[in-house]
């Protein structure tokens, strides 16, 4: 007697409490769960996020959503941004170099700032003489075509026209910034979705866990 007395009240506690039903799935697999992310994944995120904190407020539009997107769209953004950043750079040196014209850009604030980088980068590279300084090229200049025809003229101090070039093409990139965060967040579906989930698959095939 009391064995059979022992299923009917659980079965009664069932019937009038619902949350009886479904404890024990709580327990193993709580509502709203979501994993946590990978060490990779987060270090990712904080990438984008400090990337995102120095941006104009009106382009934070563009890279705020993606702070809570797939980490594969987020490398895909970031990817892109460094791609539209190199590509044009080494493209507008190379033309202004081969092309032998070099546009006025001496009185954008990213020219300086491209001069002091591509001074000490072009020394370590051998490619600019040791007694060239950025203010050699930044700070005495009164035109842009005053200096390159200077330095055409009189040959000294190797490399000054280099770093003209290097530092004019910077301030260019940096002045299509709105353009190319535009490009990078637009291209990021299709940049994640063809490129990165084929690539990590593969890397994952190669060198499974």
């Amino acid at each position: 007697m009391p064995s059979r007395a022992a299923p009917t009240i659980a079965r009664q506690l069932r019937l009038r409490i619902p949350y009886f039903k479904s404890s024990r799935r709580n327990l193993i697999t709580p509502p709203n769960f979501s994993p946590p992310t990978s060490l990779k994944d987060a270090k990712v995120q904080s990438r984008l996020r400090r990337f995102n904190d120095r941006l104009p407020s009106f382009l934070r539009a563009y890279t705020t959503p993606l702070l809570g997107a797939p980490a594969t769209h987020i490398t895909s953004f970031l990817i892109l941004h460094e791609i539209t950043a190199v590509v044009p750079l080494f493209g507008l040196v190379a033309a202004f170099h081969y092309g032998n014209w070099l546009p006025d850009f001496s009185t954008y604030s990213g020219f300086e700032e491209g001069t002091r980088r591509f001074t000490r980068w072009l020394r370590k590279k051998g490619w600019v003489g040791e007694d060239v300084e950025a203010e050699d090229v930044a700070g005495g200049i009164s035109t842009m075509e005053e200096t390159v025809e200077g330095t055409r003229a009189t040959g000294e101090k190797k490399g000054v026209r280099l770093v003209l070039e290097f530092a004019t093409a910077y301030a260019v990139t940096k002045a299509l910034l709105p353009v190319r965060i535009m490009g990078s967040a637009w291209a990021t579906p299709w940049f994640a979705r063809a490129v990165i989930a084929p690539v990590g698959r593969g890397v994952r095939r190669l060198f499974p866990r």
